[in-house]
C-alpha cells in the first residue's frame, strides 16, 4: 500500500470515528478524489472490517474496535511521536523495560538510539522487530497473537511476565474520558496488563490528547497506580482528571 493511499484511508476513519456514517460521494468531494478511487479504498477497508459499505454511505465498524496499528500509528502521528521519545528517554541503562504494544510507544523507539545494555519486554512484535536492530536483549512474552494490534497476550505470555523483575514499564492506554482509570478495548489484555504492573518498580503511562476524550469498556488500572505520565499539552480540566498521578509530563 502507497503512503499516499494509507493516509487517505486513516482519514476516511477518522471522519467515520466523529460522524459513524457518511455518503461515499461527500468523502469522495472531502478528500479530493474520484467515486472509484474512494470505492476501492472502501473496499479495501471492508476488508479489513474497519468499515461497512451501505447503499452509498459508509458507516463505521464498531466505534469500540480497536483500530489496526497500521491505521493507528498514522493518527496523531506527531504529537504520539513527540510523547513517547520522552517517556522513552526515563530509560536508565542496564535496565529491564518492559515496553507495551501501542503505536505512541512503538514510534518513541528512536529515543532508544545509544542506549545501553537494555533487556526489552514486549508483547508487541513489530517493537520486537525494531528493537532488535539495536542489540538489546529481546524477550518476547509469546502467547496468542492479536491481529489487530499484532500483540500477543494470553495464559503463556502471563507466564513469562511472571518470571521478570521489571524496573520500567511504559504502558499506552485506549482512553479514559469520565473513568476513574486507564481503559482498553480488549478484554483479553486486562489480566496481562495487571500481571506487568505487578512484576515492576516503576510506571509510566503515555497517550496523546485525544486519548482525553475516549473511553473504552474495560479499566486495567486506577490513575493513582501510575509514578508519571507523559502526554502532549492538555487543558486544565484534563489535568485535573489524572491529578492522582504522580508527576505529569506535556510535551
Amino acid at each position: 500500500m502507497s503512503r499516499k493511499k494509507e493516509l487517505r484511508q486513516s482519514k476516511i476513519r477518522q471522519i467515520l470515528l466523529e460522524e459513524s456514517r457518511v455518503r461515499v460521494i461527500d468523502l469522495a468531494r472531502r478528500l479530493g478524489v474520484t467515486p472509484e478511487t474512494l470505492r476501492n479504498d472502501i473496499s479495501e477497508m471492508e476488508a479489513q472490517s474497519l468499515l461497512i459499505r451501505e447503499h452509498g454511505y459508509a458507516r463505521i465498524q464498531n466505534p469500540m474496535q480497536e483500530t489496526p496499528l497500521l491505521f493507528r500509528n498514522q493518527e496523531n502521528a506527531e504529537a504520539k511521536k513527540r510523547v513517547g521519545i520522552r517517556a522513552l528517554n526515563e530509560i536508565q541503562d542496564g535496565s529491564v523495560v518492559f515496553l507495551d504494544s501501542g503505536s505512541t510507544v512503538l514510534l518513541g523507539i528512536p529515543a532508544l538510539q545509544g542506549k545501553k545494555s537494555l533487556t526489552i519486554v514486549t508483547n508487541s512484535l513489530p517493537l520486537a522487530q525494531q528493537c532488535a536492530a539495536f542489540n538489546f536483549d529481546i524477550l518476547f512474552t509469546g502467547g496468542m497473537i492479536y491481529n489487530a494490534g499484532l500483540r500477543a497476550y494470553g495464559t503463556f505470555a502471563i507466564e513469562i511476565i511472571d518470571h521478570v523483575h521489571i524496573d520500567l514499564a511504559i504502558m499506552g492506554t485506549d482512553g479514559f474520558r469520565d473513568c476513574e482509570g486507564f481503559t482498553s478495548t480488549n478484554i483479553n489484555e486486562l489480566g496481562f496488563k495487571r500481571h506487568v504492573m505487578n512484576q515492576t518498580e516503576k510506571l509510566i503511562m503515555v497517550t496523546d490528547s485525544s486519548k482525553f476524550h475516549d473511553k473504552a469498556p474495560f479499566t486495567f488500572c486506577k490513575f493513582r497506580e501510575f509514578d508519571m505520565l507523559v502526554t502532549n499539552e492538555i487543558s486544565q480540566d484534563d489535568l485535573n482528571l489524572v491529578k492522582d498521578i504522580k508527576k505529569i509530563i506535556q510535551v
